[in-house]
């Protein structure tokens, strides 16, 4: 099975996903990912080279999940996808997913993302603005 988690930033995804995880399943997270490349990066807080990279890594990685774990029983294949734009979620469905969303509200994901380090925050902030712009 695979389950496409969205939600903003600070929304509670990879808490989501920690806590539905069963052993031998699958997790694509591009925040793991970046910070699996950059060796000493801490919560979020990794260079725009690294998210680059992290990004075609997470991407060669979602396209063999799909192709792969189409019909699975035995594990999940769980995709940690912000906001994936409507030809993607067209994709996602098109291979049997199913879509969770964590979405708190944004006074909750502000207040969250008073964790991140500094570095990270104003990044962040743009990103639950522009993520919340959509949704008005």
């Amino acid at each position: 099975m695979i389950v496409v988690v969205t939600g903003p930033p600070c929304g509670g995804k990879s808490t989501y996903v920690r806590t539905h995880v069963r052993l031998n399943d699958i997790v694509i997270d591009m925040d793991t990912i970046a910070m699996t490349l950059e060796w000493g990066s801490e919560s979020h807080a990794y260079t725009p080279l690294t998210r680059d990279i992290a990004r075609a890594a997470r991407n060669a990685a979602v396209g063999e999940c799909l192709k792969r774990m189409q019909g699975e029983r035995r594990r999940t294949a769980y995709i940690i996808h912000t906001d994936p734009p409507p030809e993607i979620r067209r994709t996602y469905r098109a291979f049997g997913a199913r879509f969770v969303d964590c979405d708190p509200g944004k006074d909750v994901c502000l207040e969250r993302m008073q964790n991140r380090p500094d570095e990270n925050r104003i990044l962040v902030r743009q990103l639950l603005d522009d993520y919340y712009a959509k949704r008005i």
